[in-house]
């Protein structure tokens, strides 16, 4: 059960081990038969399930004082036939054992790291924009079911679009462009929430999925937001001085709210908004 619950999993790994070797010290105590010797070995192994290199030397501890125990005061019983010397080569043998372990769990620690990176790098790839690393449309959807699934007061979106932004690119080369997107995105990264989530949808175009926020605090953030990205860039010795025209929705309805809803109007917000110049510079 303590198992199961995962209550001090360490320390229950270790007792688990130290359990094991003395209950074979009491059965080879009780039985002393060559089968019960054997058996004993498969603690040396069955150690291994732990992926844990200290767990497979405690066991090889445990394994070679069961050993020396076994032949020296049983071994009328259990090595009748048995010279003494050849003590040398059961002690070889769980040296050689404990060896093979301890590579196999390095081995099988540094493919699952591996492996681990690779799945990290593609989920990388599939949930964000290579150029900004915001999020993309997939994550966007992805995060917005989460939040329909979870219990949560209030789901706002952000619509966030920047002002001549095709100015900027035939100005300044279409690298100083994706340079500004990318530091725009680490401004308004900046005035986010752990929870909140920045997404590219593409070209000069972001949106912004927040939760649990109300209007006021929403009014607040759209204001710190316009000011960071207000403030001038320098991007390959050229001094730029951006803004942007941001539109929002806001819905307490959350089991029954839909993505591309909320899009359509905090982008209707946006061209509202851009038109009045109040929450961005007009084109």
């Amino acid at each position: 059960m303590m198992i199961i619950r995962k209550v001090n999993p360490r320390v229950i790994m270790y007792v688990m081990i130290t359990c094991t070797y003395i209950y074979f010290y009491y059965l080879l105590t009780d039985s002393p038969y060559l089968v019960n010797y054997l058996f004993m070995w498969l603690g040396l192994p069955l150690s291994a399930i732990y992926q844990s290199y200290r767990v497979v030397l405690l066991a090889f501890t445990g394994s070679m004082i069961i050993n020396y125990y076994s032949f020296f005061y049983l071994h009328e019983e259990i090595f009748p036939n048995v010279v003494k010397g050849d003590f040398v080569y059961l002690v070889l043998f769980g040296v050689f054992s404990t060896a093979f372990l301890l590579t196999f769990i390095h081995m099988t620690l540094r493919l699952w790291k591996e492996t681990k990176e690779a799945n990290d790098k593609l989920q990388v790839i599939a949930y964000h924009d290579p150029l900004t690393g915001a999020a993309n449309r997939l994550l966007l959807k992805k995060e917005f079911d989460q939040l329909k699934n979870t219990k949560v007061d209030s789901i706002s979106l952000l619509f966030l679009d920047m002002n001549r932004f095709k100015y900027i690119n035939d100005t300044y080369g279409h690298d100083v462009g994706d340079q500004l997107l990318a530091k725009v995105v680490s401004r308004v990264r900046g005035e986010l929430k752990d929870s909140d989530l920045l997404c590219r949808l593409g070209g000069d175009e972001f949106v912004i999925l927040l939760s649990n926020i109300d209007h006021k605090e929403l009014e607040g953030l759209l204001a710190r937001i316009q000011s960071s990205i207000g403030q001038p860039l320098s991007i390959n010795n050229h001094t730029i001085q951006v803004s942007a025209s941001i539109g929002s929705s806001y819905t307490t309805e959350v089991s029954s709210v839909d993505l591309d809803i909320l899009i359509k109007e905090a982008d209707e917000d946006m061209y509202m908004e851009k038109r009045k110049g109040t929450r961005g510079q007009a084109l």
